[in-house]
């Protein structure tokens, strides 16, 4: 594990992505917080392993192997999968079901061995931001994107890599676009000029279980930093027709489970997919301890079911 990281100038830089986390005590405080509810998570799901060795007629649990990568316990597969009672196996041979586990934007095919099994996730091979923004006008009818040599007032220019949380507002037009970047339409997220507010939703083969308000200041609008999380669902936050576009959009990325990040533009009033992730860290450090647990066992439960309609589907095939 500790061989996935380096340290460089007070910041912890996860190798394989990138990304640069500051190493300070609200760092620490947050890690302390994932650490004891992963703790938790694992608690529970002995506890009901134990009680199911003791239960007439139990079922043998589904095995689940994630590749080329294991997920951590910050991501948020891992507390879903141990709810949803599976045994996380290290060999796809041990395996009834594979997950495509990979933390980066793009790959030119699937780099794992599946056996003939199952695999989740297994075309989500493209989150590029690029590709964010051209499914999304496919899907939505509006664009995301925008040209900055040709648009006319503020623009944000955003890497194509994932997580690395680089938002630069610029004025257009911007006559030097940079490679390995995107620019779209500046959004306000916000609802009364000052609190920006990310819808973060999670997705579960075409369902959305729940919806995180994600709250942030000015200074934290392009970090990954919340003051406040609130844990609310898809009906509250979204039209029917909207909840239909964001799931028809989350098909078109073949993400089947992962997380999405949904703005709604204060002078529009429309909704942006902004960030596909597939990914997905969770449950946010910010959320109240009980919505936390409820947050994860209705993605278990989703989780739950949807693999288990995948393994009647293989074995009818």
């Amino acid at each position: 594990m500790l061989r996935d990281f380096a340290l460089k100038d007070g910041r912890i830089v996860v190798k394989q992505t990138g990304a640069e986390i500051l190493l300070n005590s609200e760092f620490i405080r947050e890690f302390a917080r994932g650490a004891s509810f992963a703790a938790e998570v694992k608690a529970i799901t002995t506890a009901r392993f134990a009680r199911a060795q003791f239960s007439a007629g139990r079922h043998p649990r589904t095995r689940i192997c994630f590749a080329p990568a294991m997920p951590y316990p910050w991501y948020a597969i891992w507390p879903v999968s141990q709810l949803a009672g599976m045994d996380i196996v290290r060999s796809p041979a041990e395996a009834d079901i594979l997950f495509y586990f990979e933390d980066s934007e793009f790959a030119d095919k699937l780099p794992m061995q599946t056996a003939g099994k199952p695999v989740l996730n297994g075309t989500c091979l493209d989150i590029r931001k690029s590709t964010v923004g051209r499914h999304f006008e496919d899907v939505f009818g509006y664009s995301l994107d925008v040209d900055p040599m040709t648009h006319s007032g503020l623009a944000l220019q955003k890497s194509e890599r994932n997580g690395v949380h680089d938002g630069q507002i610029l004025p257009c037009p911007y006559y030097t676009p940079r490679k390995g970047y995107v620019y779209q339409r500046l959004i306000d997220n916000t609802e009364d000029g000052r609190i920006y507010t990310d819808i973060r939703t999670p997705i579960v083969a075409g369902r959305i279980p729940v919806v995180y308000l994600k709250r942030r200041t000015s200074v934290e609008r392009f970090s990954n930093d919340n003051f406040r999380v609130e844990l609310t669902h898809a009906a509250a936050q979204f039209s029917a027709e909207e909840e239909n576009k964001i799931v028809a959009f989350a098909a078109a990325m073949n993400l089947d489970f992962g997380g999405l990040d949904v703005l709604r533009d204060r002078k529009d009033g429309r909704i942006y997919v902004v960030d596909v992730n597939k990914t997905d860290m969770g449950p946010p450090t910010a959320l109240p301890h009980h919505d936390k647990h409820m947050a994860m066992n209705a993605l278990a439960k989703a989780f739950r079911d949807f693999v288990a309609g995948q393994l009647r589907t293989d074995k009818a095939a």
